[in-house]
């Protein structure tokens, strides 16, 4: 059985400036002491840094009993008395904390939206009551997590005191209108990446919910953030200290998803894009790619990067976002130029072409990863090494466990999108005497699509049913829908019903069914393809 690590009296210099626990392993010989995490890093471990007294500032007092606290609570003069919170109207102070701690333990590696370090030093010092800014984040946080998780959501219901909404939807709008509540006139006046961050937030809560004309119209007012904050630009990031530039970078791959998603599934066509066909070749992705390193290594005038690369959530941020990436271009920066949508949407064959080369970039992608993001369980040793103590080894392991369903589901669920689009291209095929002379016709064989259709379904369970139920709801709606377009390719088999193929069909559908059944948290009908909005200036008069 593995010791505890001893703590230190005083951190470290490095580990202080991190602002996390210090642990010292007694050295056997006459060796200076190095702590676990200086050693892993190989970095210089000293204890220079004056110590600072602990505890709370002391506050000035006046002569009064009472007086006036920020935010309008009162405190009496023995320190003791009713000390309110801007998001008590949420809930009891407490069980904030605790939404805000399922947002790092579970949806962060998700959505990183935030810098650990700096977002929990602002929580310890309470920085909503004063800052406006940063009680609109930290709603829409909560409001993200009361969508994404509705175990955590009835855990909150039986807490004491209990969540006083008795659904989620319920809180969300509360949260919604709440933040609404915080802007003036001029809130557009002056922008930055917490607005931007606000309103992705809250467009993906909404989506979470299932509320799809909410979830369009903060799409548009976050996309047209992130285009006034120029996040696709590498060129704007000049001036930027270094915080500032990884939570752009990964806020750029953050609304990308979306506009893939667009690309890919804008079924009516009525969503914004957020790039068009210049913007988007006009961008190496490369350039924005996150730095490989977790938040706590990043400081506002440096980063420390670790002597030799090591996995960690910034790598399967990565991995994902290059996931999408290859949906849509060539993951190969030197590939020649790609034919425009237009030129595509004339010739199957160049579309056909296109689509071939987008799924076989896709289906080795993910070939050589790191074993904490494969699609298997790695060992629990690998896990505690990685993590640098067995203290957090449980962490890291459900944080790369969401990160995996991500990756993995994304991964098959992209390729199985683009068989659509294949299987769209065969079926709109003209009429042999309407082909020009010479025209090269696109050649799609319907059994190798179907193929490719059950090996997406058997990848697809393995990876759902050797992940923990936690995991899988961290993910969200998101997954649900992702599992049933793949399997809905499924429903209209080419061969005959009695048929090896048609019976293994019909055992993955009702095994989707059994995951569908647990990973679907709506609380309404899904209207994703439909049209959820109504035009009053059509309706008939009566």
């Amino acid at each position: 059985m593995p010791t505890r690590a001893e703590l230190t009296t005083q951190a470290c210099d490095i580990c202080r400036k991190r602002k996390v626990k210090c642990n010292v392993t007694p050295s056997s010989t006459d060796a200076p002491s190095r702590c676990g995490r200086c050693a892993r890093l190989d970095l210089p471990c000293t204890f220079l840094s004056p110590s600072r007294t602990r505890g709370p500032k002391k506050r000035s007092r006046t002569g009064s009993p009472a007086h006036a606290q920020p935010d309008g609570g009162t405190e009496d003069s023995r320190g003791v008395g009713a000390v309110k919170y801007p998001t008590d109207d949420l809930c009891d102070r407490r069980l904030f904390s605790c939404i805000m701690q399922d947002y790092l333990d579970y949806l962060y590696p998700l959505i990183p939206i935030v810098h650990r370090p700096s977002f929990r030093q602002s929580l310890q010092e309470d920085r909503d009551r004063e800052d406006s800014g940063f009680l609109g984040l930290v709603t829409a946080i909560a409001a993200v997590v009361i969508a994404t998780m509705p175990s955590r959501f009835y855990s909150y219901r039986s807490a004491s005191p209990p969540l006083r909404f008795t659904s989620r939807r319920e809180m969300v709008r509360h949260c919604y209108d709440k933040i609404l509540r915080l802007r003036d006139s001029t809130y557009f006046d002056r922008i930055n990446f917490q607005k931007f961050a606000i309103s992705y937030l809250l467009y993906a809560a909404f989506r979470q919910l299932g509320e799809y004309n909410w979830s369009r119209m903060l799409d548009v007012e976050a996309t047209q953030i992130a285009r006034l904050l120029n996040l696709h630009r590498i060129s704007e990031y000049d001036g930027l200290n270094c915080i500032e530039t990884q939570l752009r970078k990964k806020g750029f791959w953050l609304i990308f998803y979306g506009f893939v998603h667009n690309q890919l599934q804008n079924v009516l066509g009525e969503r914004l894009s957020y790039l068009d066909h210049i913007l988007l070749h006009s961008i190496n992705p490369e350039d924005l790619m996150p730095l490989e390193v977790d938040d706590e290594m990043i400081f506002e005038n440096e980063v420390l990067m670790p002597p030799s690369p090591t996995p960690c959530l910034v790598t399967g941020f990565i991995l994902h976002s290059r996931v999408f990436w290859a949906a849509v271009r060539s993951p190969c920066a030197e590939s020649p130029d790609e034919p425009c949508p237009c030129v595509r949407a004339r010739d199957s064959a160049v579309q056909v072409a296109y689509i071939q080369e987008r799924l076989h970039d896709l289906r080795f992608l993910l070939e050589d990863i790191p074993p904490l993001l494969r699609p298997w369980q790695p060992s629990g040793e690998a896990i505690a090494n990685n993590g640098g103590s067995i203290g957090v080894a449980e962490t890291t392991q459900s944080h790369f466990a969401s990160m995996r369903a991500n990756l993995h589901v994304t991964h098959l669920w992209l390729q199985s999108l683009l068989v659509d689009q294949l299987e769209a291209v065969q079926a709109h095929k003209p009429e042999p005497s309407l082909i020009p002379p010479n025209h090269i016709q696109p050649m799609v064989d319907a059994k190798s699509l179907w193929l490719q259709r059950e090996e997406l379904c058997r990848q697809l369970f393995c990876i759902l049913y050797s992940l923990p139920q936690i995991n899988l709801e961290a993910n969200g709606l998101h997954l649900a829908y992702k599992v049933r377009d793949i399997a809905a390719g499924l429903l209209v088999c080419p061969f005959h019903p009695a048929g090896p193929e048609a019976e293994r069909a019909a055992e993955y559908l009702r095994q989707s069914t059994d995951i569908l059944s647990r990973l679907d948290s709506s609380e309404g009908m899904v209207t994703m393809h439909l049209q959820t909005w109504i035009d009053t200036d059509r309706m008939k008069s009566t």
